[in-house]
């Protein structure tokens, strides 16, 4: 049991299915650590851009060499191909060169996210409907004791304003490749009565001083438009 966030480091049903080998669980995924519903009052949770509508998005399988044949989209410059557009970045986050290893969104890709100690990003917020509920992404692992990459997944129920923050934390001390593909991370469930809701992705840094990598960031398409 991880005491910094009460989740098993032993292998699971779900660890099993993306084939992910049990010694990485903890590294790639420490859990969600909470679920907040906060009033109204609350939109400033949801600061960067005029939400990415729902419409139909190119899909793949990106994931399959992992074992997680899911078909994911792209969230708005996820791949980080065209600089900062559509990320809001901090404390010297920044792009820079060189991709995770695995060329997933493209064997021309060339860039990713730098995130040094202090640093944090935010998404460009984008429409998801009920099936899209999962986030995955890459991190480049710094491999350092107590160093943690916190990831919030922010939902906004556009209809009465209603918001959710699943949070999750990749921790930096297990070994494991230095780019790695997370687990599937659950986003809360905000939806509208049109069955859609509004979600941000923050990530910032605790624990240990590090500096992190993330590249290809995904959300998991279930619903068919």
């Amino acid at each position: 049991m991880d005491r910094r966030t009460g989740v098993s480091a032993t292998e699971t049903p779900e660890s099993r299915r993306q084939g992910v080998p049990s010694g990485l669980f903890r590294i790639l995924l420490s859990g969600a650590l909470a679920v907040l519903v906060l009033g109204t009052g609350a939109t400033s949770a949801l600061a960067f851009g005029t939400p990415v509508q729902c419409t139909a998005r190119a899909q793949a399988t990106v994931f399959s060499p992992w074992g997680d044949n899911a078909s994911y989209f792209l969230v708005p410059n996820g791949d980080f191909e065209n600089g900062s557009v559509n990320w809001a970045l901090s404390g010297g986050a920044k792009v820079v060169s060189g991709n995770e290893t695995y060329h997933v969104d493209g064997a021309g890709d060339s860039h990713s996210l730098q995130l040094p100690p202090n640093a944090s990003a935010e998404s460009r917020t984008v429409c998801v409907a009920v099936g899209e509920e999962r986030i995955r992404l890459f991190v480049n692992n710094p491999h350092v004791s107590g160093a943690i990459l916190h990831v919030d997944a922010i939902a906004r129920n556009p209809t009465n304003g209603y918001i959710g923050t699943a949070s999750f934390d990749v921790n930096g001390d297990v070994s494991s490749p230095v780019w790695t593909p997370t687990m599937q991370l659950n986003i809360p469930r905000m939806f509208s009565g049109n069955g859609t809701e509004e979600l941000t992705l923050r990530f910032t840094l605790r624990g240990t001083s590090a500096t992190w990598g993330i590249d290809d960031v995904y959300i998991d398409p279930f619903k068919s438009y």
